[in-house]
C-alpha cells in the first residue's frame, strides 16, 4: 500500500465523519440555523469540499502499485452499470436535494418506493458498488477498501445519522 492510497482511505473515513457529524448537529443543535435560508446551501459546501478532496484523491490513487495481478473489465463495468442504475432510480425517488440532507433542512420527507423497496440505502448502496466495479476496472487494490468502508461508514453508520425519525416505505 503506499502513500496515496492511505491518504485517499483517510480521506473517505474523514468525510464520513464529517458528514455524520453535521447531520448530527444538525439535528440535534440545529448548527445551521443562524444561515437561515442559506442553511442546506452551507452544509452541501462544507460537505462538498471533503467529498471533493476524496475524489481528488481516487485520481491520485492511479500512480498506486498495490494492485491485483488482473484486471476483471467486463465484470467491473457491469456492476459500474448497476451501480449507476441505482444511483438514478434512487435519486429520481427521493429528489437531488435529499442527497445533501435536505430533510434535515426544510425539504419535505418523501414517501420511499421504488428501488427503496427493494436495496437498502441504494445511494450508499451504489457508491459501494461503483467502487467495487472500479477496483475490478483498474486493478487498485485501493478500491476494494473504499468499498468496504463505504459499506461500513455510509451503509452501516451514516446511513444512522442520516435518517429521520420516521421513514415510510410504501407497498
Amino acid at each position: 500500500m503506499t502513500i496515496y492510497d492511505q491518504v485517499a482511505i483517510f480521506l473517505l473515513m474523514l468525510t464520513i465523519i464529517v458528514n455524520c457529524l453535521t447531520v448530527y448537529f444538525q439535528k440535534t443543535r440545529r448548527i445551521y440555523d443562524r444561515f437561515g435560508r442559506h442553511s442546506l446551501t452551507v452544509h452541501s459546501i462544507i460537505v462538498s469540499i471533503f467529498w471533493g478532496l476524496f475524489i481528488i484523491s481516487e485520481f491520485v490513487t492511479s500512480k498506486s502499485d498495490w494492485r491485483l495481478e488482473n484486471s476483471y473489465p467486463v465484470i467491473g463495468y457491469s456492476i459500474m452499470a448497476i451501480a449507476l442504475t441505482i444511483f438514478v432510480l434512487a435519486v429520481r425517488e427521493i429528489g437531488y436535494k435529499a442527497l445533501s440532507n435536505g430533510n434535515f433542512f426544510g425539504q419535505p420527507i418523501r414517501q420511499l418506493r421504488g428501488i427503496y423497496k427493494y436495496v437498502p440505502e441504494p445511494i450508499y448502496i451504489s457508491y459501494s458498488l461503483w467502487f467495487l466495479g472500479i477496483g475490478l476496472v483498474s486493478s487498485l487494490k485501493v478500491f476494494f477498501v473504499f468499498t468496504v468502508i463505504s459499506l461500513i461508514g455510509l451503509v452501516l453508520i451514516e446511513s444512522r445519522f442520516e435518517h429521520p425519525l420516521v421513514i415510510s416505505i410504501s407497498k
